[in-house]
């Protein structure tokens, strides 16, 4: 047997022993704030040192004691994914809120309330917008103190007027006419998730500004499909306004791997604070810097099919999986609390339904990896996507055991 196996049985129940030290008797969430910490301070001196706003995105963690973590670094400007979610963070005394989502106008009223109610305490709630219907429809609403974000496609092909879409870009910036609450041009590169190399991200990082520059150069000239001069949009815009607009960029991945972050005026990630499976296996991570993993006891041994049950499934770590070289799906790898932190990949989750999920060893290695654990002891589940399983947990432990608030 290959000499890293020596022995990780042992490591496993010592897991399983701070597990349980740390109050766990089911499935919860693990979060080691010591690297928690340092994860925000690393991400947090990049953006001082490009001279960039960082505006981290909370809906990874959606805990207030998390975010208090960012402004012991000095964040006072956070992303939020729901109107509800930008309520909770503004009650626990956030002020400059942008709602990364595009508007729904439904919520208009509640928006308006939620914008009145921090400009009154010196704040700011920013919104997205990417259509010129929707942009006339609430405008007739103004005014109200809200900062307005264009929301441009780069790439992933989600939401967001194509970067080369001149027409429309001139439309949505006429339909807001005067132009003075727009704070500027927004994306978020999705697509960089797929870049398996940091090659590739750092090419996403470079033509993401590029696209984005030139989307503002749109709005700055007036041009038309043809690039001639749209000789009315004096009449819809502030130029020195359109030239002073922002942009707004926000994914881990590029922000990860790029060595500096110079270019935009603020960067938006969030997944960086705990990393997950999905950012380790591109190489966007390394295994010591996960900082969340799911908590799941062990409700069966089965030594005949080689297999480990653990209540934790779909309900506590989602489907989001990573694929494999057989092709199979893996939705998460047991890990280790010991000072080699390690995710274990001959112990993958191969299976999942609501509450259970199945660890599907290789014979030669489940003896070694299965000999002193019994059914309870728990086991540390790393998570493909740590953004999702934080939101389905509502249980969160520290390594010492104290309980960590998160939004209901």
């Amino acid at each position: 047997m290959p000499a890293r196996y020596a022995g990780p049985g042992s490591m496993l129940k010592k897991t399983s022993l701070l597990l349980r030290e740390a109050g766990f008797t089911g499935p919860g969430l693990l979060v080691d704030e010591a690297q928690a910490r340092r994860n925000i301070a690393t991400m947090a001196a990049k953006a001082r040192a490009a001279g960039v706003r960082f505006r981290p995105h909370f809906k990874t963690h959606q805990s207030p004691e998390v975010g208090r973590w960012f402004a012991d670094e000095g964040v006072t400007a956070i992303t939020v994914s729901s109107l509800e979610m930008a309520r909770h963070f503004a009650d626990h005394g956030w002020r400059d809120i942008t709602l990364a989502l595009l508007v729904n106008p439904l919520q208009w009223p509640a928006i308006k309330r939620l914008a009145l109610s921090l400009d009154a305490r010196g704040g700011r709630l920013g919104i997205l917008l990417d259509s010129p219907a929707v942009a006339r429809q609430l405008r007739k609403e103004f005014p109200c103190p809200l900062d307005i974000w264009l929301k441009v496609d780069t790439g992933y092909g989600r939401t967001g007027v194509a970067w080369d879409d001149r027409d429309t870009l001139r439309r949505l910036l006429a339909a807001l006419e005067p132009a003075g609450d727009i704070r500027g041009l927004l994306t978020h590169s999705g697509h960089a998730y797929g870049a398996a190399t940091a090659a590739g991200r750092r090419r996403i990082w470079h033509r993401t500004l590029e696209r984005m520059t030139a989307a503002r150069e749109v709005l700055v000239q007036g041009e038309d499909r043809d690039r001639k001069p749209v000789r009315d949009l004096e009449s819809c815009r502030d130029l020195k306004i359109c030239q002073n607009l922002e942009i707004s960029v926000g994914d881990t991945p590029c922000c990860a791997t790029m060595e500096r972050l110079d270019g935009p005026d603020e960067v938006r990630p969030g997944n960086f604070v705990f990393f997950d499976l999905m950012q380790w296996r591109q190489g966007v991570c390394r295994a010591r810097e996960l900082a969340c993993g799911l908590v799941c006891p062990i409700i069966g041994i089965y030594p005949r099919s080689h297999r480990l049950v653990i209540h934790g499934g779909a309900v506590h770590l989602s489907r989001e999986s990573l694929a494999t070289g057989s092709g199979d799906p893996v939705f998460g790898y047991a890990g280790r609390l010991d000072g080699n932190r390690q995710v274990l990949e001959d112990a993958p989750v191969t299976s999942l339904s609501q509450e259970h999920g199945v660890l599907q060893i290789a014979p030669r290695l489940f003896p070694a990896l299965t000999a002193d654990l019994d059914v309870g002891d728990l086991l540390l589940i790393w998570p493909v996507h740590s953004c999702l399983s934080c939101n389905l947990m509502a249980d969160y432990r520290s390594l010492a055991g104290a309980p960590i608030a998160k939004f209901p």
